[in-house]
């Protein structure tokens, strides 16, 4: 109830405050003062998070040890929870099987497939791609609760074997020194409760959809260093996140009920005091979407779990004595990006609204808030894109065209808020459809 409460209110508040704008042209130029005073902030994001992938890129390319020589490794289980993935499981299991990641003693990590509740073959498939006990393949029957990958990893807890829990997704794939690149990037950060690696779409090549898609990834990751290093809340991102146990275990485990189960244990580790590294030199490729229709049912669930986990966790966060005011006041400016969509849409109903009226509307309001919310993603697109590498035209180009994508965010969260609003009380978690297995691009891993 306090959500949809919450939601209701987030989009009376958005309608009022802009038929201020639209009617008055001193609430017009306040508000666009304030979007265009977040550009600075943004920028100062893009710079640092720029920073941060270059250098992490740097040492990824230097080789630089991931822990002293001779050192013991901290032993880490993979868990991939794999529903109906038949298309998809035999290549992140031979991936996984292929880690380097040892010492002296042998290799340091074990994989654990959960099958929940396939009826396809994806148990058997898994068993067959991986060699000796380093796998492991649980099934978790298709009545045991409900089907969220939450639910799976909360399933999968008591079967972990490491000190450290990683999530890969079934439609993952990895290069052989994966597992070393997230340590690497672990000992740069050595306080971190958990470290996020770089996300890529796999299928980039297929068309605008997926490229854009890849632009995405590379503008988040340069958005969370930026945060990292500005001392603010990193998040997790699903696919390729790692965790010590013993925290995971101490801030009540995974949530099961979750639609964005990354987010919303992210949110929880934060209010607990805890940190989230990054590792952007560790690739974990994933297939993007390729329709819009497909797109646009994936986008609504991140939309609709995000929303929810800052209603109800978000007054836990700001309310908790051991947070820094500094990451207090990042969570509160990330929470300002979910404000933007639905005052844009506010903005635009309420100019129409005006011109029937007969009255001229400031159509400038709607118009500054698509260019600010354009404006921002390109920058941090550009930052990074660059942090691996990319120059010039090609650079300009694809920051533009990751841009542009974002944009769809400004209808999307308008929607996710009306639905939570509006719409049931509980959402159904919707699995997002595989294209097939596909080789691994390997001009995103180093060599």
């Amino acid at each position: 109830m306090a959500s949809r409460l919450t939601s209701i209110g987030v989009l009376l508040v958005s309608a009022l405050i802009a038929w201020l704008a639209i009617s008055f042209e001193t609430a017009a130029r306040l508000l666009q003062a304030a979007i265009a005073l977040s550009i600075v902030y943004v920028a100062y994001l893009a710079w640092r998070g720029w920073q941060v992938m270059r250098a992490a890129h740097a040492a990824a390319e230097a080789s630089t040890p991931s822990v002293e020589p001779g050192a013991e490794r901290p032993w880490i289980t993979v868990v991939v929870p794999a529903r109906n993935e038949a298309s998809v499981i035999a290549g992140v299991v031979g991936d996984l099987d292929d880690q380097a990641y040892a010492d002296a003693d042998g290799l340091r990590y074990d994989v654990l497939i959960v099958d929940d509740g396939s009826d396809d073959r994806t148990g058997e498939l898994a068993a067959a791609a991986g060699h000796g006990d380093r796998l492991r393949v649980a099934r978790r029957e298709a009545a045991g609760g409900p089907h969220t990958k939450g639910a799976v990893l909360a399933f999968a807890q008591p079967l972990v074997r490491g000190s450290i829990v990683g999530v890969v997704d079934a439609d993952a794939r990895v290069a052989p020194g994966f597992l070393e690149d997230v340590l690497r990037a672990w000992n740069r950060d050595p306080a971190a409760a958990a470290i996020q690696a770089q996300r890529r779409e796999r299928n980039a090549a297929a068309g605008w959809l997926p490229a854009a898609q890849d632009a995405e990834q590379l503008m988040d990751m340069a958005s969370q260093c930026g945060r990292r290093a500005t001392d603010g809340t990193a998040e997790l991102r699903g696919n390729g996140m790692f965790l010590r146990r013993e925290v995971l275990d101490r801030v009540g485990g995974w949530n099961p009920g979750a639609l964005t189960e990354d987010l919303e244990l992210s949110t929880r580790l934060v209010a607990a005091g805890e940190r989230i590294g990054l590792a952007p030199e560790a690739i974990v490729t994933e297939e993007a979407v390729e329709s819009l229709r497909a797109l646009w049912v994936q986008r609504l669930r991140w939309a609709e779990g995000s929303l929810r986990r800052l209603m109800e966790r978000g007054p836990g966060l700001l309310a908790a004595p051991g947070v820094p005011l500094a990451r207090k006041l990042d969570f509160l400016a990330f929470c300002g990006e979910f404000v933007i969509a639905p005052l844009f849409v506010a903005a635009i109903l309420a100019s129409l609204a005006t011109a029937l009226l007969t009255r001229t509307p400031d159509w400038t309001v709607p118009a500054s808030l698509f260019v600010v919310y354009g404006a921002g993603s390109f920058l941090l697109a550009a930052a990074g894109l660059a942090g691996t590498g990319v120059r010039g035209s090609v650079l300009a180009w694809q920051a533009a065209r990751g841009a542009l994508f974002l944009s769809h965010w400004l209808v999307v969260v308008p929607a996710a808020l009306l639905r939570i609003g509006f719409g049931p009380a509980t959402s159904t978690f919707v699995q997002t459809g595989r294209i097939g297995d596909q080789p691994v691009h390997r001009s995103h891993h180093r060599a």
